[in-house]
């Protein structure tokens, strides 16, 4: 192959080298600007609920998508009529699944403890490749689910009390938090199926705008709470939907499109580290001292599940997933 062929031959490889560091980066990115959701949705649960807050700010990521597919319409995925089934399930878990939840929570536990329950997501993911997905689930893997459910628990019984509310200490009421990894796992395992097909912009979208239009009955009551937000708290509700949720979610796609579920959902563990700065920055609010044991055995276990997972992948040679029929029609599952 002559030399001047082998930049043009590369640079149109699906998996080069480049294609591989930019959705290494896309992932870390996408973590950076996520971590601005938990600091602001704990300013604005000083004056609205978790419901309202996650409506409001959903209603505004679907109105960002809506005009970014009215400016380009080609972004739009012409999907089979099945696979509108697979973007309805995605809806559910990716807004409602795993944004109540998490936000609820912030009454409970402060921003940079919310932020650790999403990476247990790995580890529930893991567990669930094993139940679903026909994966052997080692020794290793199985203590390394152990060690993560050991500190999730330790951030919720000694860390309830230190969020929004302070009458809200129940580490009952913190656990609903756990709903969040658990849709997280779940979502990232269904969208894999659409995302290597489709623009991962037009699959965000639509996903999105569908998740949003599951919470319409709460429209009214979000609509009339807008008017106890000040114009401070506008301003990080349009930063949280564009900055915080498009962005990131986008670039979550993207680093999808190229790299394995667990490489991707192991950038989750960033998210504690990025919600402190952003906690420390914007709320002037350290974490807790609870954060770093807990957080250690929550990243510790979850690693612990990637790190076997990650090593059988590397002994077994590659090969083309194979598409399995479902009730949503075909889906091919990630390896």
């Amino acid at each position: 192959m002559a030399a001047s062929d082998r930049p043009i031959r590369e640079a149109y490889a699906p998996d080069s080298r480049r294609t591989t560091i930019a959705a290494y980066g896309s992932a870390l990115l996408c973590i950076v600007t996520w971590g601005m959701v938990f600091p602001g949705s704990a300013r604005l649960l000083v004056r609205i609920d978790a419901v309202q807050v996650v409506t409001l700010r959903f209603m505004l990521v679907s109105l960002s998508f809506a005009i970014w597919f009215a400016l380009r319409p080609s972004l739009i995925p012409r999907l089979p009529r099945r696979q509108w089934l697979i973007v309805l399930v995605c809806g559910v878990l990716a807004v409602p699944g795993s944004q109540l939840a998490v936000v609820h929570a912030q009454s409970y536990l402060s921003p940079p403890l919310a932020a650790l329950l999403p990476t247990f997501a790995p580890a529930i993911a893991c567990l669930f490749a094993a139940l679903f997905l026909g994966e052997h689930l080692s020794l290793p893997q199985a203590a390394g689910f152990a060690v993560a459910l050991v500190g999730v628990v330790l951030i919720l019984v000694v860390g309830a009390g230190t969020g929004v509310s302070i009458h809200a200490s129940s580490p009952v009421g913190a656990a609903i938090g756990l709903i969040t990894p658990l849709s997280w796992a779940l979502y990232t395992l269904v969208v894999r199926s659409l995302t290597g097909r489709y623009p991962p912009i037009g699959i965000a979208g639509v996903v999105y705008i569908t998740g949003t239009l599951t919470l319409v009955a709460a429209f009214p009551d979000a609509l009339g709470a807008a008017g106890r937000l000040n114009t401070g708290d506008w301003i990080w509700l349009v930063l949280m939907a564009t900055a915080g949720t498009v962005v990131p979610n986008v670039l979550w796609l993207v680093s999808l499109r190229h790299l394995s579920v667990s490489r991707t959902t192991a950038f989750m563990y960033l998210i504690p580290v990025s919600a402190s700065l952003w906690t420390l920055a914007v709320l002037g609010r350290a974490p807790e001292a609870i954060a770093l044991p807990g957080g250690l055995l929550v990243v510790a276990g979850v690693a612990l599940t990637q790190r076997d997972r990650a090593a059988r992948g590397r002994a077994v040679t590659a090969a083309p997933p194979a598409p399995v029929e479902t009730p949503m029609g075909q889906v091919t599952l990630p390896r």
